[in-house]
């Protein structure tokens, strides 16, 4: 009777007797102990008691949905830590019930029920969401370990809130075959799948093989049969490190197959490496290893070369009595070409070739916008590379591009070829030296010079600025922006015709005229990065509190998420390559696809402690009960 009966607040009968008050059936009662137990009885007291019963305070209601939000957070946060660091969904098996061990006065720790089936499902739910509007894709395809074909996604996309261009995850997906049939139709449906119009798609860039980027029925073919305003564009890292490799045919074979022998001859010997050392040790130099070069990637000879050029006396030292202790054809070549005078002259000039390439390289890795830039660059290292064996003046005002590049007539004296500062020293030095030959200095620096001539003629074959896209693309960079150097953008539109749906012509060229008069000054506009630079000026509001520049913003935020490389797919494949090793070979390609965007999402956020899941995930349909 505790629970239900109180002191009636009335006073008492007429005839003086006490009154008590149910709190269930919200009336008074004599306080007599039989009337009370007559009442306890009655069928409307039962029938307002269990619905009472059933009810739940305010204060356990918010204290249980309290204490089951923490529980989700948790199992959520515990999920990031396994795709952020590549770990087994096996471990929550163990770790869930560990926790509790450990933590027994907690709460949460006490509730937690996630094991490897629910944090799959956890990692599927957490998924981000996905672009709409204009969009770029980068696509690549690699065969795992399990000797699946997939073709990876990254996309580059506009953020409308943030006014930033963002460059992130996209998909993975499955592939029968390797065919431009087979990539464009898993490209089809991907976007399908997502329900994304590919008309939004107006960049593409991949890898540089035939079935990608030839001109008959290639996946970039396929691609403008259905959009031919898209931009299609080859990778630019692919194609320096392509132009880069022909070349190389033109130096001696001996100083590259000493690079990879030494690599071959160190990589798995600690033995060797210990014996070196005590030579690194006695020479006074670097205790640093020696490097292998990528079979696929000559430009990573950039690293092995200055590794051989710091080490060099210590190994020659070394070779020397190994070919004394343990003599071997190997060996024996390796010294026999470090003891040649012209082989650290060689190295000394593919340093610094390959430092101007790496260069271009390393620019073009970035996830920044920068097609703009890949034109003007490519015109500069041209240009760099024709001033090493051509007279300035021949070249200097004419189009880099269409410029005879292989007349002699412009050519500098055979003894006048730039070659870096450390090799024109040792060619200095050598020619001092009485038993070095005339015509061995000049074979050598005809090889050099021929190596020039290669490999401008590879880097002019394999870029090509056919597209008016970049002659357009100059309206982005901020300082020619400013200069209003272009009076109008209706040739902008002109090449990307479905512009015309979303800007009127004459307003953009309004704003694009406003921008003109613009302060720049007081305004304290940065010029050194584009998508900085326009981002301030989409952000500029008139008095109404209305965006300035709104077409200017649709156009331009267009023309900055346009690709230029696709290293965003080749870091999602070092990723993928983490993730799904000799021991966890068994993961399909939707868990891959999930781990990889809930990976993403959770280092964007500052990393899984930091990470904080929303109200989307909190309430998934995952924590629902059945």
């Amino acid at each position: 009777m505790k629970t239900w009966l109180s002191k009636s607040k009335s006073s008492a009968d007429p005839n003086g007797h006490e009154m008590a008050f149910c709190k269930v059936c919200k009336c008074d009662i004599l306080a007599h102990k039989s009337i009370l137990k007559k009442h306890a009885f009655s069928e409307k007291h039962k029938m307002n008691l269990k619905q009472v019963s059933n009810n739940t305070k305010l204060t356990d209601i918010f204290k249980n949905n309290s204490l089951e939000t923490n529980i989700r957070n948790a199992e959520i946060k515990l999920c990031g830590l396994l795709t952020t660091n590549n770990l087994p969904f096996l471990l929550m098996d163990i770790l869930s019930p560990l926790l509790t061990n450990i933590f027994p006065d907690s709460q949460i720790a006490r509730h937690l029920s996630i094991k490897r089936t629910k944090a799959t499902a956890v990692v599927y739910e957490c998924e981000l969401q996905e672009p709409g509007c204009f969009f770029s894709l980068i696509l690549d395809k690699t065969t795992d370990i399990s000797a699946k074909k997939q073709c990876a996604y990254s996309v580059i996309y506009f953020d409308e809130e943030k006014y930033r261009i963002v460059n992130r995850f996209f998909d993975i997906t499955e592939m029968e075959g390797s065919t431009a049939d087979d990539i464009f139709t898993s490209l089809i449906l991907t976007l399908q799948s997502k329900n994304i119009p590919f008309s939004n798609l107006v960049g593409f860039a991949s890898d540089t093989p035939n079935v990608m980027v030839g001109q008959y029925h290639s996946v970039f073919s396929l691609i403008k049969d259905v959009n031919p305003n898209i931009v299609c564009v080859k990778c630019s890292c692919h194609m320096v490190h392509l132009a880069a490799s022909k070349p190389c045919l033109k130096l001696p074979r001996s100083v590259e197959d000493l690079l990879r022998n030494l690599g071959s001859h160190f990589n798995r010997s600690s033995t060797r490496q210990q014996k070196f050392k005590e030579f690194q040790i006695f020479f006074r130099t670097e205790i640093h290893k020696i490097l292998s070069p990528a079979v696929t990637r000559w430009l990573s000879l950039k690293a092995c070369v200055d590794r051989v050029l710091e080490q060099y006396e210590p190994l020659k030292a070394y070779l020397r009595e190994t070919v004394f202790e343990d003599p071997s054809i190997t060996t024996e070549n390796m010294l026999t070409t470090m003891d040649n005078e012209f082989t650290k002259l060689y190295l000394e000039f593919m340093s610094y070739s390959l430092d101007l390439l790496t260069s271009f390289n390393l620019l073009f890795q970035s996830e920044k916008p920068l097609l703009h830039k890949v034109k003007p660059e490519t015109e500069k290292l041209l240009k760099t590379l024709c001033s090493n064996y051509m007279e300035i003046s021949s070249f200097k005002k004419q189009n880099i591009f269409t410029m005879n590049h292989r007349n002699s007539r412009n050519f500098v004296p055979l003894n006048s070829i730039y070659l870096g500062i450390q090799a024109s020293q040792s060619l200095e030095t050598m020619k001092q030296n009485p038993d070095v030959k005339e015509k061995d200095l000049e074979k050598c620096l005809t090889t050099k010079l021929e190596f020039y001539i290669e490999l401008v003629s590879n880097i002019k074959e394999r870029f090509r600025f056919d597209d008016l896209i970049y002659d357009i693309l100059t309206v982005v960079k901020p300082l020619n922006a400013q200069s209003f150097s272009t009076k109008s953008l209706k040739h902008v539109l002109d090449r990307f015709l479905f512009l015309n749906e979303y800007v009127d012509i004459q307003t953009l060229d309004n704003e694009w005229r406003q921008h003109a008069l613009l302060d720049y000054q007081a305004l304290n506009l940065s010029v050194s990065s584009a998508d900085q630079y326009w981002k301030t000026i989409f952000n500029l509001k008139n008095s109404a509190d209305m965006p300035i520049f709104p077409n200017l913003k649709k156009v331009m935020s267009m023309l900055l998420i346009l690709p230029f490389s696709n290293g965003s797919v080749e870091r999602i494949f070092s990723d993928l390559f983490n993730i799904k090793t000799d021991k966890r070979n068994l993961l399909n390609t939707s868990n891959l696809k999930a781990i990889l965007a809930s990976k993403e999402g959770i280092e964007t956020s500052g990393g899984c402690v930091n990470f904080v899941p929303d109200k989307d995930m909190l309430n998934a349909k995952i924590w629902r009960k059945k």
